[in-house]
């Protein structure tokens, strides 16, 4: 018995000793080299998917430059596209159901990595619709976009949280 616990002692003091310390899901900090400056490119900082970009890179502690040469970290946007798909149909042939989605692919470049890395992050909801109440579905699906667009930047964010420039 003294031996299993020893043995179980050991293993829990060894599951501690990761290089990476605990972190609950949107607390880590984004590393130094990010939040030193990020230059958007390839986005319309006014349209509604570069406001929120860059509203929530400022929330998670990010610089914003608008001089690509202050930055440490260039964040370009390459695509995004936005996506409705009907995805379930009554018995008589009417829309039921739309699949909303949003896809964004980006490249990123900072000082402290050689190239440059590309990902895509992808979110998408569904949404029942009724015919009976379409201004309330309308209201609905813009609603739904908007989280699709906060969705899409928190998954952006989390990738940066993740980048280790190199030493």
């Amino acid at each position: 018995m003294k031996h299993l616990l020893v043995v179980m002692g050991l293993l829990v003091w060894l599951a501690g000793c990761g290089g990476e310390p605990f972190h609950l899901r949107g607390s880590k900090p984004l590393p130094a080299v990010i939040q030193q400056g990020v230059y958007l490119q390839g986005v319309d900082q006014h349209s509604a998917f570069g406001i929120t970009l860059q509203a929530g890179l400022e929330d998670a502690g990010a610089t914003i430059w608008q001089d690509q040469q202050k930055a440490t970290t260039i964040l370009n946007i390459i695509n995004v596209s936005e996506s409705r798909s009907v995805s379930g149909y009554s018995s008589t042939r009417q829309v039921r159901e739309f699949i909303h989605s949003i896809n964004v692919v980006f490249r990123v470049k900072t000082r402290g990595l050689d190239e440059a890395g590309e990902y895509s992050v992808r979110a998408e909801r569904s949404q029942v619709y009724d015919g009976q109440y379409v201004l309330g579905t309308a209201d609905e699906g813009a609603d739904i976009k908007d989280q699709l667009r906060h969705e899409a930047v928190r998954l952006i964010i989390l990738r940066l949280q993740a980048i280790k420039p190199q030493s």
